[in-house]
């Protein structure tokens, strides 16, 4: 998908505390790209039962009302915090009515960028991933941040590398925001899945024979990407875990962590691959999602 130039980075609140890291995250970012910021809330809309007398729809009108009022305050306090910590960046405001993922994933066919906190204010607890965020990461036109309650102001890039369409968009964000922050980039790539004993007492050379092969492969994938980037340092991570613990392991002290929403193992209809779900629901940091 082919964007505007000063098309804005989209970051959405509602009134929670991962959303305020959320506008945090984006403001920094808008610096970075040097691009437009565009904070909105969204307000759902109340049916009323059907055959509501008069009365019941006026006390509907009044709780929709209500609400964009709050979610204007959200949005108010979200820009404040942008002049604050971000003066440079041009920003503004948005409160739309409507179902908030429906609202994003259209959002997102115009923006550079949309981010969200990993659970937003109507959350269920123990819920580590809202819904908003989850389908937002899965369906939209352009690649998500998904902020959860930690920013972390040093700390590498981590990306994951599976030879995919997506893997291969992750390596280009993660390079690219690598080098925006200053800082190195540590490469996953995983073969899990396999138990030394699997191989009928042959084990150990066939998982030798396996890493020294995704060694090769991460090489090669990463080839043409360190030469555009040649301040990055990159580490490789080499695993026989499973692809997400991988990550996570290898994200301990990230500053951001970069996933294709889709790796090569995926089903056909899922836009939101298995390793990528469950990275979201535990990383350590802000997650990049590119599609």
């Amino acid at each position: 998908m082919v964007v505007a130039s000063n098309a804005p980075i989209v970051v959405a609140v509602d009134g929670s505390d991962e959303a305020l890291r959320a506008v945090r995250w984006a403001a920094a970012e808008a610096v970075r790209e040097a691009a437009p910021l565009s904070v909105v809330s969204v307000v759902e809309p109340f049916i009323a039962p059907f055959g509501q007398n008069v009365a019941g729809w006026v006390e509907a009108e009044q709780y929709v009302e209500a609400a964009r009022g709050l979610a204007q305050g959200t949005v108010d306090v979200a820009l404040d915090l942008v002049a604050e910590i971000a003066p440079a960046v041009s920003a503004d405001g948005e409160v739309i009515d409507g179902r908030p993922a429906l609202v994003l994933r259209e959002l997102s066919s115009r923006a550079r960028m949309i981010v969200v906190g990993r659970r937003g204010k109507g959350g269920v607890v123990g819920q580590l991933l809202g819904s908003v965020s989850s389908d937002i990461a899965a369906h939209s036109n352009c690649p998500v941040v998904v902020v959860g309650e930690r920013l972390p102001e040093s700390g590498p890039v981590v990306v994951g590398v599976d030879g995919s369409p997506a893997s291969t968009g992750a390596i280009t964000q993660a390079f690219v925001h690598a080098d925006m922050l200053g800082t190195s980039l540590v490469a996953v790539h995983s073969y899990g899945g396999f138990a030394g004993d699997a191989f009928y007492g042959q084990g150990a050379e066939v998982l030798r024979r396996l890493n020294d092969e995704a060694v090769q492969s991460l090489g090669s994938q990463l080839a043409g990407y360190r030469e555009d980037h040649p301040d990055v340092t990159v580490t490789p991570f080499i695993s026989a875990s499973p692809a997400a613990s991988a990550i996570v392991e290898a994200a301990g002290d990230a500053r951001l962590i970069v996933v294709g929403s889709r790796g090569r193992g995926g089903f056909r209809g899922l836009l939101l691959g298995s390793t990528s779900h469950a990275v979201l629901h535990v990383a350590p940091c802000p997650v990049l999602v590119v599609h």
